[in-house]
């Protein structure tokens, strides 16, 4: 995978990821970014930059979706998931605090979706909206790029160490390591999601 491919990818994700569909594995690419940014490969400033702007764009998407075509869908969407008052409540957050939830929402994802949803459908000020998710687009951006980055940077530091005295043994025990963590994740993910079948 080149750097253009990340960046392409990068955007792409963080537009989807932007318009407030959930469950978008945005992960990966930050990771694949900062391991060809500390390998000199791509620039640091020009993935946030890239990552920024997809993000913004779809939250103008969103918006735009929730203001327009969209706003019937996304009223019931809302209605259904946050209960009858649910948009009465969201209505109120936005006129108090309109700036700082939308800055707020972008690092907390169980609001995400609502807020960048909801603002179109209540008629948020558009200039207001789109400079406040720039600055939330760009804070998010920032943050995750950089860890990413400066994790890549401390694990290709540990993988280096590891292969210089490494052995067979070692090498098994560190694959059992990891097939074992991610059998404990899918059995996790596979019991919340029976448990809330359950509940329905």
């Amino acid at each position: 995978m080149t750097a253009v491919h990340v960046y392409m990818a990068l955007f792409g994700l963080l537009v989807v990821e932007g318009m407030g569909v959930p469950g978008i594995p945005f992960e990966p690419v930050f990771l694949a970014a900062g391991y060809l940014i500390e390998r000199g490969e791509m620039n640091f400033w020009g993935a946030v930059t890239v990552g920024s702007a997809g993000n913004l764009l779809g939250n103008l998407i969103g918006y735009w979706l929730g203001a327009r075509p969209g706003r019937g869908l996304i009223e019931r969407f809302l209605h259904r998931g946050w209960g009858p008052d649910g948009l009465a409540t969201t209505r109120d957050w936005l006129g108090r605090y309109g700036a700082a939830v939308i800055i707020f929402a972008r690092w907390f994802g169980p609001i995400r979706t609502p807020a960048i949803l909801a603002a179109g459908v209540l008629g948020m000020n558009p200039g207001i909206y789109a400079l406040y998710s720039a600055l939330g687009a760009f804070t998010w951006t920032l943050a995750w790029q950089y860890a990413s980055w400066k994790g890549a940077h401390y694990l290709l530091g540990w993988w280096q160490l590891y292969r210089r005295y490494a052995t067979w043994w070692m090498d098994a025990l560190l694959i059992f390591v990891l097939l074992a963590i991610t059998a404990g994740s899918i059995y996790y993910c596979w019991r919340r999601r029976m448990e809330g079948n359950g509940k329905k």
